[in-house]
């Protein structure tokens, strides 16, 4: 039966059983009895009892009538208590003789005859969770709420049964007597949320509803480390909800998660749910240094080592995560997670030879995760090992059925190997495949490579087509509005329209070297020799680095202007430009034997 000493750990334990119960409630599937009147249900505190309060001096004396009933109400109290310890008892003993049907029966019958003892209720509500008899659970929670002191957490977790039971009146309802019982007690909101969720079919009002429930949570003052905790992951979930209230909302959230780091929390579930809302909020440095003390905390667990290393790359700390990731494996050689996290830090880094080590080592460990296949090609086309890249996808072919991937990365591979005719045909193949299956798929990035590809393949009149849906899906597509301007500009063909595409281009990106370069082609095609040299040298001198391309333009606009020393200048200056296309540097020679004639 109950001792003193549980008293202070039952919070966290009716914490973790309100987070559960409705999942929990999920799993079984046997008959439920009738609901009870919700009379019967939620106790005296409900709104339809009366509270009376006496005056100053009012004070009732007790009768010899209400002192026999007093009298009676302790016997049966006593009576009660006996009773549920002799339950408790022979469920002890049915326990110590393996006898688990029956220990789990009459440790229900034990929290039945006295309601009141906590302990109790939740030791056998975590015992029918566990061999899932729902309707024995929502009995139990039934008759414990009926007691004038019951817990809010206790009402919170009646109030997930209720929603199971898709009664989700009736869960609002519990949920609200949960925050009469106790406002600073999170579980009663958390409750009214899921019954909101659950009543309001019409978006506008369920969002209006749970913001109202979330406000009130937000008044309560002094409250604690895991009511803070909980009320920013609320915050921070309701933006699935409404994502204009992000700027409010994210600092409130950010806020109440410093507050509990602020007091040095040393429970490892709080830290980790810290932890995981600064990375939410998007604070990551935060959430890494909460990471890091709960690794303080399990230094052996692969799992936590797993998270402090995520959270450091995602803080930009990637020598750090590395650290944990190579400690990691070490300790633990079969967590294949390890390995496939050490691949995505190194392809971070550009170091793409790490990246395929680690993934090849991940896939060994666990060869059936689809998408770790595809990370490996793109390591391997990365790390310019086309052949084996396409190795790797002819194994995935065998093994998987087609993919969206699997027909993207085959263009790719071919792409990587300038056959651009090929990638289109690919590509075309992957738009097919995403159009039946994967509509989210088909978006202005995919239309703007069907159509470089096919500038690429010389088929113009297919790369304008794409570039304009690719323009028509996302109208501010700097990139493909400058590619089909240029295309057309260097064509010497539909200039005004060129003009107009490479202005919007502009307008997006003012400094780009190759979209001010693009406009200097424009007005050279157009005869315009000194307008050309004014945006050409403009390009130059936003330009980063040398571009072949960008010196042989300038080259030429200074020989149409019969500048011939400046034109040769640039133009060897652009042959002598490293990683320069072949057909640049050949156009380029051309350009160089016609200034000699």
């Amino acid at each position: 039966m109950a001792v003193p000493q549980w008293e202070g750990i039952m919070n966290d334990m009716f914490r973790n059983l309100t987070m559960v119960l409705a999942g929990g409630l999920c799993l079984g599937g046997c008959a439920l009895p009738t609901d009870p009147p919700a009379a019967e249900t939620f106790g005296a505190a409900l709104d339809s009892v009366q509270h009376v309060n006496a005056g100053p001096g009012d004070k009732p004396k007790d009768s010899e009538p209400a002192k026999k009933d007093k009298e009676a109400a302790e016997d049966a109290n006593i009576e009660k208590r006996i009773r549920a310890m002799a339950h408790y008892a022979a469920g002890v003993a049915h326990r110590e003789r393996g006898e688990l049907k029956e220990a789990t029966e009459e440790f229900y019958q034990a929290a039945l005859a006295d309601p009141s003892d906590k302990k109790v209720v939740t030791e056998v509500i975590q015992m029918l969770l566990v061999t899932r008899q729902q309707a024995k659970i929502f009995q139990l929670l039934v008759q414990a709420t009926k007691d004038p002191n019951a817990t809010a957490e206790l009402h919170a977790l009646l109030a997930a049964a209720y929603l199971e039971r898709k009664k989700p009146d009736m869960a609002k309802l519990a949920a609200e007597n949960a925050i009469r019982r106790d406002p600073k007690a999170i579980e009663g909101y958390k409750s009214l949320v899921q019954a909101q969720r659950a009543l309001h079919k019409e978006a506008g009002k369920r969002k209006k509803a749970i913001r109202s429930t979330i406000d009130r949570a937000l008044k309560q003052t002094k409250t604690s480390v895991p009511f803070q905790v909980d009320l920013a992951m609320m915050l921070l979930g309701y933006l699935d909800l409404d994502k204009d209230a992000d700027k409010e909302l994210k600092p409130k959230a950010t806020k109440l998660l410093e507050s509990a780091w602020d007091s040095k929390p040393k429970e490892p579930l709080v830290l980790e749910r810290i932890a995981r809302g600064f990375r939410l909020a998007g604070a990551h440095d935060k959430a890494a240094l909460a990471m890091e003390a709960l690794l303080d905390k399990l230094p052996n667990n692969p799992a936590v080592l797993l998270e402090a290393a995520r959270g450091q790359a995602l803080a930009g700390k990637l020598d750090k995560a590395k650290l944990h990731l190579n400690a990691l494996v070490k300790k633990f050689p079969r967590y294949w997670q390890g390995h496939q996290l050490l691949a995505a830090v190194a392809m971070d880094q550009e170091e793409y030879k790490d990246a395929v080590k680690h993934y090849r080592a991940a896939i060994k460990l666990n060869p059936r995760l689809e998408q770790m296949h595809y990370d490996l090609v793109s390591a391997l086309l990365s790390s310019e090992q086309v052949d084996e890249a396409a190795a790797e996808l002819k194994k995935i072919a065998a093994r998987f059925k087609v993919s969206f991937q699997q027909l993207y990365f085959a263009a790719m591979i071919h792409l990587q190997k300038d056959e651009f005719a090929e990638a289109h045909e690919d590509l075309l193949k992957t738009l097919e495949f995403a159009e039946k299956n994967s509509p989210e798929r088909v978006t202005h990035f995919l239309q703007f490579q069907l159509g470089s590809t096919a500038e690429r393949a010389g088929n113009f009149k297919a790369a304008e087509k794409y570039m304009r849906k690719a323009i028509a899906m996302k109208p501010d597509y700097a990139t493909a509005l400058n590619y089909l301007g240029y295309m057309w500009a260097d064509r010497n063909e539909n200039l005004d329209e060129a003009e107009k595409f490479i202005a919007r281009a502009l307008k997006e990106q003012p400094d780009n070297a190759a979209f001010l370069d693009s406009m200097a082609w424009v007005h050279f095609r157009r005869g315009n020799a000194k307008e050309a040299l004014r945006w050409q040298e403009k390009a130059l001198k936003n330009s980063k680095e040398d571009d072949a391309e960008l010196l042989m333009h300038l080259g030429e606009i200074h020989a149409a202007l019969k500048n011939t020393k400046k034109a040769r200048e640039f133009l060897e200056k652009a042959a002598k430009v490293e990683d320069a296309r072949e057909e640049i540097l050949e156009k380029i020679k051309a350009k160089l034997k016609a200034l000699d004639k």
